[in-house]
């Protein structure tokens, strides 16, 4: 059954997400639309309207799959207090519906036995969920409960048992059940498993989890039937099929054994989607019918040797050979039909004898078979490990993929899980030169032909997982992959032990991060009270440059909006506290003891790497101005990055398919550059910075003293603040959007007087980010006075990045002055008219640095270090630059000279 509330939510986001239209029938209605696994585009997809729990693909033979709306949209599927809130008239909505939609139950052969209350937590803040209780009644005297929490699970425990009452030995039992007259008795781990069976007219009871053996009831069953004088009801171990459940299976049948019982053991389904006895309940498949397949599961379980695993398998699926595994190790298992028959020759001979009854014939019949396929059975060992194919991973970009597998050994020894490419699997002596690379010690002792059977068998219908080899937002998906964690919009999603994340519309994502991201997801341990710290330390700095950070992380959403994101610069000189609170912003992102990259000492393809490594996360690049070991300073040039604003490429790389294919990755996330001295390029370059300079003046002593508490924090303390910006993504970028067209208009002003609309447009973005984290992650602790102040100063970035646009570079304006005040100082010899410049013609400026600088020597005139003032010169505006190193015949000498050549201002033209 499905709630009408239900029912309208997955018809609107049906239609919403694949184009689903209400269809009249002869039936009834249907909904029709695209297929959410093949995407065709005729309405061809469907789902029943009043009921829409799947939706069916008809076209067989290229798709033909059913999707469950449970898979396609789990958020449509919790908060269930919040759904169904509970009413007078119907005090127990909450826990009724999730009877009924999330176990799939009746509730008329329910009631009474289960009760709805609420469970609450005061730490770190008060959390409060509406439970699901059943009470535990199996010891009179001694009542207890069990109860499932429907909400707030992040928060809340899933599960709780009463305060200050030990589960242990207690059993949970189903109402007007004869225990005693039972041939057999199901004992499951849960309730609900229970109920399952219960309902589906199996006798049964829950153990309440797998590491518990239920003596109390047991030992009152064995009782009463030996003071009844009669038999032990066989008891059937139906624990969940994982390891836990295993485990819990041989240590209580070990203890059941022991107090007289007969013991059997059913397994529900494996596979690579976990599958219980309430997941078996709603797929109608607990009929009588199906018991002896779950029973023939568990008998596998149980084998106790390799050989007698093997025979199982042959009389339940006929096949005279076959790989398999028992206990964490592959063997081959191969029946000799010519030592079957020869067994088997003597057994017609008791068909002739008269005395026999048919069941006594039929029993040795049974018999001389069996003692047959031990005869005729063999089994050898194909490798002393178990290897489970998890998942094919792709990445589709350069069409690189492998086979990602877990192996498991005998004995206890640790799990590992590595990759095999399709080379590698292929042929007997590639897998097995792989298998002894990966697992130390371990062979592989088979064939080809008994290879190719277990993958076939082992990769069959693998799942297929998108490899990224980035860590951040994947534009795609719309969806942030931050190492342990994914959040897609809003919703958290830990990564599972197969290393992927599972995400709505059957996503399957994992990244091969370059570097780790340590998040902590638990919201309980985060503190804001750096926020405070982080003004006491930085004041304005601190929000310019947390704002830079912020906005990094959604770079990729900006570019789409407005085709660009802005470089930022953190200039000043040592000690004003840089590198300090580069490392802090990185905390609260999760990665520690990190600063940035210093781009002059990485070669470029290292750079290039390091550029490729995320995407809505920034990169730092540090002192790229440092002078290098032979006092000369090694400058890198930012023009090779300016494409890098507007989401350019990083450079081609082939692509190894054979052919000319190459691969150009767009930068994907954002660029923070952090150094003492300014960055001197062309106006292109210079642009495209919002600068902000870093002074000792700025510094106090009380902020010395927050700084220390910076560095204080934790990252477990911190980390959260990743997860709280992009969970908030949504609302974020629609303020951002907003402050956009609010702070483009303001700065266009006249009153400001910004010439450059690139320049505007960088600024405008700052603010219009810091509004949004002001109003979305940081409410409440910043005053208003301070956001008044960040953007007071936006303001004034804005301005003076204008002035720089059209003005020199410090550098550049110091050297000509300084040039100039030497012309004008400096005695003329008579034979020329100038000290300096070596051209005669009247509207050029030429230099010779070597003679330049021998001058400047002779009469103790400062000049910058000649390679840090070169480059500056090329950008040179006043003095324009027009060509370095032209040969000209010098008016001073009288020689050929090699000088670099500058266009005088109009007022200096003779």
């Amino acid at each position: 059954m499905m709630f009408p509330e239900t029912q309208r939510q997955v018809e609107q986001k049906l239609e919403q997400v694949y184009g689903f239209k209400r269809k009249p029938s002869k039936n009834g209605d249907k909904l029709r639309g695209r297929c959410p696994d093949c995407n065709h585009k005729e309405s061809s997809a469907w789902a029943f309207a009043e009921e829409p729990w799947i939706v069916f693909c008809p076209r067989k033979n290229e798709c033909g799959h059913e999707n469950h709306v449970r898979d396609l949209f789990p958020e449509l599927f919790e908060k269930w207090e919040k759904r169904f809130e509970p009413t007078p008239e119907d005090p127990l909505r909450t826990v009724n519906a999730y009877l009924i939609e999330e176990r799939g139950f009746p509730l008329d052969q329910l009631k009474g036995l289960y009760a709805q209350e609420s469970i609450t937590r005061y730490k770190p803040k008060k959390t409060t969920s509406i439970t699901l209780r059943f009470p535990i009644t199996d010891e009179q005297g001694n009542e207890g409960w069990w109860q499932r929490v429907l909400d707030q699970q992040e928060v809340l425990p899933k599960t709780t048992f009463k305060e200050d009452w030990s589960s242990m030995g207690h059993a949970w039992l189903t109402p007007n059940t004869n225990y005693l007259e039972s041939k057999e008795i199901y004992i499951t781990e849960g309730i609900f498993d229970t109920i399952a069976l219960w309902l589906s007219g199996i006798t049964s009871f829950s153990a309440l989890s797998s590491g518990n053996y239920p003596s109390i009831f047991l030992n009152e069953i064995a009782q009463k039937c030996t003071e009844a004088g009669i038999s032990f009801p066989k008891l059937v171990w139906a624990f969940d099929n994982d390891e836990a459940g295993h485990k819990g299976i041989f240590k209580n049948i070990e203890l059941a054994q022991a107090d007289g019982f007969e013991c059997e053991v059913a397994l529900p389904p494996g596979g690579r989607k976990k599958q219980d006895w309430n997941d078996l309940y709603k797929q109608d498949r607990l009929k009588f019918s199906d018991l002896e397949t779950y029973k023939y599961y568990g008998a596998l379980l149980v084998a106790e040797k390799a050989v007698d695993k093997g025979i199982l398998i042959y009389k339940y699926k006929g096949m005279k050979s076959f790989p398999f595994d028992f206990k964490n190790q592959v063997y081959w298992f191969k029946l000799d039909m010519d030592k079957y028959d020869d067994y088997m020759k003597g057994l017609h001979a008791t068909d002739d004898n008269a005395d026999w009854a048919q069941e006594e014939k039929d029993l040795l019949i049974a018999e001389r078979r069996d003692s047959a396929l031990e005869h005729a059975s063999t089994v050898e060992i194909m490798m002393e490990c178990r290897p489970y194919g998890l998942y094919y991973q792709y990445q589709k970009e350069i069409d690189e993929a492998s086979y990602f597998f877990k192996v498991d050994f005998p004995r206890g020894g640790q799990t590992i899980k590595n990759t095999f490419t399709s080379s590698q699997i292929t042929s007997a002596g590639a897998f097995g030169e792989r298998l002894t690379h990966i697992a130390p010690g371990v062979f592989y002792e088979g064939n080809s032909k008994q290879l190719l059977a277990f993958l076939k068998r082992e990769l069959r219908d693998i799942k297929r997982v998108e490899l990224i080899n980035y860590v951040g937002y994947h534009k795609e998906h719309q969806t942030y992959v931050l190492c342990d964690i994914a959040v897609q919009n809003g919703r958290r999603f830990k990564i599972n032990k197969e290393e992927y994340f599972e995400l709505p519309r059957k996503t399957n994502l994992k990244a091969r991060a370059p570097f780790q991201l340590e998040i902590n997801n638990n919201a309980s341990d985060y503190t804001d009270a750096w926020v405070k710290d982080l003004l006491d330390a930085y004041d304005v700095r601190g929000m310019v440059a947390l704002t830079a950070f912020f906005g990094s992380l959604f770079a990729q959403q900006i570019r789409g909006m407005h085709k660009s994101f802005p470089f930022i610069e953190l200039v000043g000189e040592p000690g004003t506290g840089k590198s300090t609170l580069l490392s802090f912003l990185w905390k609260l992102f999760g990665r520690s003891n990190y600063e940035g990259i210093d781009p002059s000492k990485s070669s470029i393809s290292g750079l290039l790497r390091t550029f490729r490594q995320v995407s809505n996360l920034p990169v730092v690049l540090l002192e790229s101005d440092r002078e290098g070991d032979k006092g000369t300073v090694k400058q890198f040039d930012w023009n090779a990055l300016k494409t890098l604003y507007d989401n350019g490429s990083l450079g081609a790389k082939g692509v190894k398919n054979g052919g000319n294919e190459t691969y150009e990755p767009p930068f994907m996330g954002t660029l923070v550059i952090s150094q003492n001295a300014e960055i001197v390029s062309t106006e292109a370059v210079m642009g495209r910075i919002v600068q902000y300079k870093f002074t000792k003046e700025q510094m106090s002593k009380k902020g010395l003293y927050a700084s220390r508490n910076l560095e204080r924090y934790e990252q477990a303390q911190i980390s959260q603040f990743i997860l709280l910006c992009i969970e908030k993504e949504k609302a974020i970028l629609e303020s951002y959007r907003l402050g956009m067209e609010k702070y483009d208009e303001i700065l266009h002003q006249e009153k400001y007087n910004v010439k450059s609309s690139r320049v505007i447009h960088n600024h405008a973005q700052m603010l219009s980010l810091f509004d949004a984290m002001c109003t979305h992650v940081l409410k409440d602790l910043i005053q208003d006075d301070m956001q008044h102040k960040v953007r007071d100063e936006l303001f004034d970035m804005t301005q003076n990045r204008d002035k720089v646009l059209k003005s020199d570079p410090i550098i550049v304006q110091n050297f000509w002055n300084t040039v100039e005040e030497m012309e004008d100082a400096i005695k003329t010899p008579t034979h020329h008219d100038t000290v300096l410049n070596h051209s005669a013609r009247p509207d050029w400026f030429a230099i010779n640095f070597a003679h330049l600088y021998k001058v400047a020597a002779d009469y103790r005139y400062p000049l910058p270090e000649v390679n840090e003032l070169q480059n500056a010169l090329r950008h040179s505006l006043h003095y324009r630059f027009v060509e370095a190193n032209k040969a000209i015949q010098s008016k001073i000498s009288s020689t050929t000279k090699r000088c670099w050549i500058f266009e005088k201002p109009t007022s200096q033209r003779d």
